[in-house]
C-alpha cells in the first residue's frame, strides 16, 4: 500500500540526454522521463531511459532484487564481461500505477555514468 509520505512524480525530460560510460558514449535519448521521489528524504531525480536508446551489452543481475512499494520490483544489470560492486543500472519491468510511465525504461547509477543534458 502505497503511504502518503512516500510519493514520485514521473514527467517527461524535454532535453536530450547523452550517458557516458568510460568516457564512451552508451546511450542518447530525447525521450528520457525524470523521476523525483520522496520517501525518507528527498531523493537525487533518477533519468529513466527507452532500452532500445542504450547501446552497452547489458547482462541480467538474477541474484539482486529490490521492491519499492511505489514502483514496484526492481530487475538489476551489470556492464556484460563486468563486475561493478553496485548495480550499474536498473529497470521496473512491471511498474505499479503510480510510476506506470518508466516500465520497462532504464535508469543508470551515476556512480559509474556521466550524464549530459542538452537543449532540444
Amino acid at each position: 500500500m502505497e503511504e502518503k509520505r512516500h510519493y514520485a512524480v514521473v514527467d517527461k525530460y524535454n532535453r536530450k540526454l547523452t550517458i557516458k560510460y568510460k568516457g564512451e558514449v552508451i546511450a542518447e535519448t530525447a525521450d528520457a522521463l525524470i523521476l523525483k521521489e520522496v520517501g525518507k528524504s528527498v531523493y537525487n531525480p533518477v533519468f529513466y531511459l527507452p532500452k532500445e536508446s542504450v547501446s552497452l551489452k547489458l547482462e541480467a543481475e538474477a541474484d539482486r532484487q529490490s521492491h519499492c512499494p511505489i514502483k514496484g520490483d526492481a530487475s538489476y544489470w551489470n556492464v556484460a564481461g563486468e563486475f561493478t560492486p553496485n548495480y550499474f543500472a536498473w529497470s521496473y519491468e512491471e511498474a505499479l500505477p503510480p510510476t506506470k510511465k518508466i516500465e520497462g525504461r532504464i535508469a543508470f547509477n551515476m556512480e559509474y555514468v556521466t550524464l549530459i543534458s542538452e537543449p532540444l
